[in-house]
């Protein structure tokens, strides 16, 4: 007899966002024996936006802000999202040990 876990959809696409992003964000930027990566720090005025990195969700802008994280070098597309606003996009590009910063004034939708 073969076991097989089944997940609620909404599980599985969490599961697989959760290891894009640490496949993808964490593996390249923080492996020891690669390159230095570019530091990215993000502020925003909406505290529970989330951020995208080349249309990979990475997190909060609240976990991006105090240390701030680290990307591989090179091209990033950032872009900060909130329910109920406006978002902000910021086109980065920075060579090995760079740092980089994203200032998100996040505007009301109008309605």
């Amino acid at each position: 007899m073969r076991w097989r876990l089944r997940l609620p959809i909404l599980a599985e696409v969490w599961l697989c966002v959760w290891l894009s992003v640490w496949l993808c964000v964490g593996l390249c930027a923080s492996c020891a024996h690669g390159p230095a990566g570019v530091a990215l720090h993000v502020e925003a005025n909406v505290p529970e936006a989330t951020v995208w990195v080349d249309d990979v969700l990475v997190g909060s802008a609240s976990e991006w802000a105090h240390e701030g994280r680290h990307l591989r070098a090179g091209f990033h597309r950032i872009e900060i999202r909130a329910p109920g606003f406006y978002s902000v996009f910021q086109e980065i590009e920075q060579p090995d040990g760079g740092r980089a910063s994203v200032k998100a004034q996040l505007r009301p939708l109008l309605e």
